[in-house]
């Protein structure tokens, strides 16, 4: 769009043909460049929240005309892998071909699939100031299922295992209501009943702590593993370029990873069960 004759939301100013313009891919309000990195966010982010867009004050704004070159097909099909909306809107503040360590960030805009409104941001930030923390919140929630959605197995292993040692005093108390154990083992619990309860205060800590460290690096885990593959498929592919349905296969989300992770948290508990009643049973 020309915006030529509007004002910058930030610094009020009239914008002129040569004025290098960004726009805000949640409003839409106009920016110079340089005022955008001044304040390093949308002058009109309280807009954000409620919806609201940004609306000319003139009416004399008029698409470019400018013809822009023939995309080749694969470049097309990358496009559309992309997401139509991050290459459109994130384009005049994020330059979708810059490195990000082996990777442009449209080739992880592809790889990432759904929500790039949420990851690009996170991961330009981390390339360039290094940043490693940032917030997470379904997978404060459920770690496990976050990692196993996004492909990542071994950490939706890891937090599944983590969960499961952390909740074996709880499942032992439930289990020992429900008369699944004998009067011997009973009596053995019974008789280390205050190291238990003390045991599932401090799992019941520990579930938070593992959560939240989880939650705060989850976003550097998930940019370390987009780069990993991305590198690993452009190794593969012999220098020919990324191939969409490697890309597709390897990355965005599966839903039915949450069911097997389900699954196997399930079994895992299941078998950390039958350990301690086999346990319990030889000592009572």
């Amino acid at each position: 769009m020309n915006f030529t004759g509007e004002k910058c939301v930030y610094c009020n100013a009239v914008f002129t043909e040569d004025d290098d313009v960004v726009v805000c891919p949640e409003c839409g309000s106009p920016h110079h460049r340089e005022c955008y990195r001044k304040e390093n966010r949308c002058a009109n982010s309280d807009m954000h929240s409620s919806g609201e867009k940004w609306k000319s004050q003139i009416k004399n704004i008029k698409p470019e005309t400018e013809e822009k070159p023939l995309e080749t097909a694969e470049q097309e099909n990358i496009n559309s892998l992309a997401g139509e909306n991050f290459i459109r809107d994130y384009s005049r503040v994020l330059n979708p071909d810059e490195d990000m360590g082996g990777a442009t960030l449209r080739e992880m805009s592809m790889f990432v699939g759904t929500n790039t409104f949420y990851y690009i941001p996170i991961f330009k930030r981390m390339k360039d100031i290094g940043t490693k923390i940032s917030f997470n919140l379904s997978c404060c929630i459920f770690p496990s299922f976050y990692f196993a959605n996004r492909r990542m197995w071994l950490w939706a292993i890891i937090s599944a295992i983590v969960s499961v040692i952390l909740e074996l005093p709880t499942s032992l108390v439930i289990m020992a209501e429900q008369g699944v154990f004998t009067e011997n083992m009973l009596s053995v619990i019974y008789d280390n009943q205050t190291l238990i309860e003390q045991l599932q205060i401090m799992c019941g800590w520990g579930s938070w702590i593992f959560r939240v460290l989880i939650c705060l690096f989850a976003n550097r885990i998930y940019f370390k593993f987009v780069l990993k593959n991305l590198k690993r498929i452009k190794l593969y592919s012999g220098g020919k370029g990324l191939n969409p349905d490697i890309v597709t296969a390897l990355g965005g989300v599966k839903p039915m990873n949450i069911i097997l992770i389900m699954l196997i948290t399930l079994s895992l508990l299941l078998v950390s069960m039958i350990g301690i009643t086999m346990f319990i049973s030889a000592i009572a």
